[in-house]
C-alpha cells in the first residue's frame, strides 16, 4: 500500500552537546528535502527544553523513508549522533481518514 506517512522524530541531546547536536541535524535538512519522496522535513528546537529537538516529516510513502534511511547523509547524521543524544523516539504515523482534522481542512465540517 502506498500512502502518506508522517514522522515525528524526537531527539534529546546529551548536556553540552546541544549546540553540536543542532549543527549536525542541520546538515540534513537541504539533503533530506531533495529527496524525492519528500513532502515536507522541518526542524524543530523546544522553548521548554533546550536539549530536545524534534522533526516533523512527511513522506509519501514508507518505501520513501526506507530509501531515506539508505541514504549518505541520513547514516552520517546517525553516526555522529551515536554518543550526543539521551534517547531518541521515531514515531511512524499515518493519518486517520474522516477524522475532524482532515474534515475541517477539506471543508466538508461546519
Amino acid at each position: 500500500m502506498n500512502h502518506e506517512i508522517r514522522v515525528v522524530a524526537v531527539l534529546l541531546a546529551r548536556e553540552g552537546k546541544e549546540d553540536q547536536v543542532e549543527q549536525i541535524l542541520r546538515a540534513c535538512i537541504q539533503p533530506s528535502r531533495a529527496e524525492a519522496g519528500c513532502l515536507a522535513y522541518t526542524l524543530h528546537r523546544s522553548i521548554d527544553q533546550p536539549g530536545q529537538f524534534v522533526f516533523f516529516e512527511r513522506w509519501s510513502s514508507r518505501e520513501a523513508i526506507d530509501l531515506h534511511r539508505q541514504m549518505h547523509h541520513y547514516k552520517t547524521l546517525s553516526d555522529a549522533l551515536i554518543d550526543m543524544l539521551i534517547d531518541r523516539k521515531v514515531l511512524l504515523l499515518e493519518e486517520i481518514p474522516n477524522s475532524p482534522e482532515s474534515l475541517s481542512s477539506s471543508g466538508n465540517m461546519s
